[in-house]
């Protein structure tokens, strides 16, 4: 059981009309609330009341109208507290240790998993031990601060944005703790924050507060998928409005929300587009792009989507496009049918790749070796080796990796590994320690150039494919030497065309490959011939953006990534599904822009869950 799914009947607080006053004004007014068990996130602009309603829960400050009223039941813990807070100031004690503070909070009868010194470990304190809180960093002590409240074994963790001082390149690790930790002890846990991605990442629920009043209070994905108003869409993170500008590939009946995500729209170059680009910011996840009406260029508007790599420049023509019907969208629901089973796993471990200076990267891609070893390529740039322990045994950088990353890996039989490198135009061969052995392609259009090469598969008879995208989306084939043997495919959305081919497999004389903007797995001869769609004989298979594609030890199953609907489907070879396991999200179980997975001996499956930066096994 996850953190965020622990639940009781009562709400864990119920506020009714509360207000509170302070010398220059009201602070908080009018709250009618109910806050659930679980996790809830409290977010707002500094001011908008985010520490004044946390001080209401835990007693701090009492209201000057309405009631604040705890709701406790039988299920408290007879060892620990009930409730713990941990103020934006901290509150450390200056006459204790760091060790001190940790055990002259936990219970006698402490949990194996997080007694003070397991917790000193997790929150790398362990070499501060004897020191007291004036001698420690900011970071340090607010690592302390949070470690404390773990010990303490409470059942409801209260927090005013904690971590907040810690590094961008350790603060999941951290919050993964809390989330374990939660998940032994069934702890709720309420928090404030102004991070829109630790929000997705950790929280079920969330309070949004402007001005000391709440203007949404309910489900994160809600919020993220169907929001109520632009205002507080922006909340969990950049928003596009569709209302205020045409979007192709959908029809205004099919529209049921005015609001898209970024990586729901796509912004293309377009020479006989609609609109032309005024301005371009690109940011590395998002990049803005505002554009207007040639001959209306007094109105413009702004628009978010996920490119790969910035390409659009000022004065260029675009089209806005959608990637998906967003109906299928909403609540997480997919485009599945209600009756496909669900796919079940006993055990997920999952782990972040290692961090690279401030950042934590994300893998990208994956594959497993004779061994069960895993290779895996993350956006710093590297190859990654994991043992079948999953713990890290080399590494290595690509030879170039400025101007973009590589998306695709493959070992091949002759102990070679193979890396689609992306925007440099080519496929990459290294022997297993990371040596280059030869490069295979140049930019361009013609037999054996590539535009963007993204996946790499082997077939038995040492043949080699590779698919690309970028207005040039086709699958070549070459010998094991790189020799050119043919090319199939085609940019479009008929049978045998793809609009961005991604991940690909070869089983028994057939190429499967992902289609990704087409939504579906399109099926060739290992000649090149068109087969089928996958799925047509048996009613259809739904699927948004499938971005990867592996099959099982028993070659009868086939295993596919959504990078849309954020899970796993899981079908037999004619396209029936047989289970779906995910949803979108940053909960154990879900998956935020997976573009990945593999599939080892013993039909464990992982998954690069790019999004939340980690890597996901998951065990039959």
């Amino acid at each position: 059981m996850s953190i965020s799914s622990v639940h009781s009947e009562l709400p864990l607080w119920s506020l009714t009309d509360v207000s509170l006053n302070w010398a220059h004004g009201t602070r908080l007014t009018g709250i009618n609330l109910e806050i659930p068990s679980g996790v809830t996130a409290v977010m707002g602009y500094s001011g908008a009341g985010k520490t004044s309603l946390l001080n209401l829960l835990v007693r701090f400050e009492r209201p000057d109208a309405g009631t604040v009223v705890r709701n406790q039941n039988a299920s408290s813990p007879v060892n620990g507290l009930d409730l713990f807070w941990v103020p934006h100031t901290l509150g450390l004690w200056p006459q204790y240790s760091v060790l001190e503070h940790l055990t002259l909070v936990c219970p006698q009868s402490e949990l194996k998993h997080f007694s003070p010194e397991s917790l000193l470990d997790d929150f790398n304190l362990k070499s501060l031990s004897a020191k007291y809180p004036g001698q420690l960093s900011q970071g340090e002590a607010s690592r302390l601060a949070v470690a404390r409240a773990l010990a303490s074994h409470g059942r409801v963790i209260v927090m005013d944005e904690p971590l907040v001082h810690v590094d961008q390149a350790h603060w999941p690790i951290y919050w993964d703790v809390i989330r374990n930790s939660g998940q032994e002890q069934q702890i709720s846990l309420v928090f404030a924050t102004h991070s829109s991605e630790l929000v997705m990442r950790e929280a079920s629920n969330v309070i949004c507060l402007e001005q000391g009043q709440v203007v949404y209070a309910g489900d994160v994905n809600e919020l993220y998928y169907d929001p109520p108003s632009l205002p507080t869409a922006s909340y969990l993170g950049p928003v596009n409005d569709l209302s205020i500008i045409p979007v192709q590939n959908l029809s205004d009946g099919e529209r049921k929300s005015h609001f898209a995500r970024p990586e729901q729209l796509s912004i293309v170059k377009d020479v006989r587009g609609s609109y032309e680009v005024k301005n371009v910011k690109f940011s590395g996840s998002v990049e803005e792009v505002t554009v207007s009406q040639p001959g209306a260029e007094t109105t413009s508007a702004t628009f978010y989507h996920r490119p790969v790599r910035t390409v659009l420049q000022q004065g260029d023509r675009v089209s806005l496009r959608l990637l998906l019907l967003l109906v299928c969208l909403i609540f997480q629901i997919g485009c599945g049918k209600e009756t496909d089973p669900r796919l079940s796993f006993s055990e997920t471990i999952q782990w972040p790749v290692p961090a690279e200076g401030m950042k934590v990267p994300a893998p990208r891609s994956q594959h497993i070796g004779p061994a069960d070893e895993l290779y895996v390529l993350d956006n710093a740039g590297r190859v990654l080796v994991y043992d079948a322990e999953n713990q890290l045994d080399r590494q290595w950088e690509m030879p170039d990796f400025e101007i973009g990353k590589p998306e695709g890996i493959c070992l091949l039989k002759n102990g070679q590994i193979a890396v689609a490198d992306t925007h440099y135009h080519r496929v990459v061969f290294f022997d297993d320690q990371g040596k280059v052995s030869k490069m295979l392609g140049e930019y361009g259009e013609a037999p054996g150039q590539f535009v963007y090469p993204v996946s790499v598969v082997q077939d038995p008879a040492g043949n080699i494919y590779v698919s690309e995208y970028g207005n040039n989306d086709r699958v070549q084939k070459f010998t094991e030497q790189g020799e050119f043997l043919l090319e199939f495919g085609g940019v479009g959305t008929g049978p045998g065309e793809f609009q961005r081919a991604a991940g690909m497999i070869w089983h028994d004389g057939k190429i499967y490959v992902s289609d990704a903007v087409n939504n579906r797995i399109q099926v060739f001869s290992d000649d090149g011939s068109f087969l089928e769609i996958l799925g047509t004989k048996t009613g259809g298979l739904p699927l948004y953006y499938p971005y990867d594609i592996a099959i099982d030890r028993h070659h009868n199953q086939l295993y596919i990534v959504e990078y849309g609907a954020g899970r796993i489907t899981k079908t037999d070879l004619s396209g029936r599904v047989t289970g779906r396991y995910g949803k979108t999200g940053m909960n154990q179980g879900e998956f935020l822009t997976p573009w990945g997975l593999t599939v080892n001996s013993k039909d464990q499956v992982f998954v690069a869950d790019t999004g939340n930066r980690l890597i996901v096994k998951l065990i039959p």
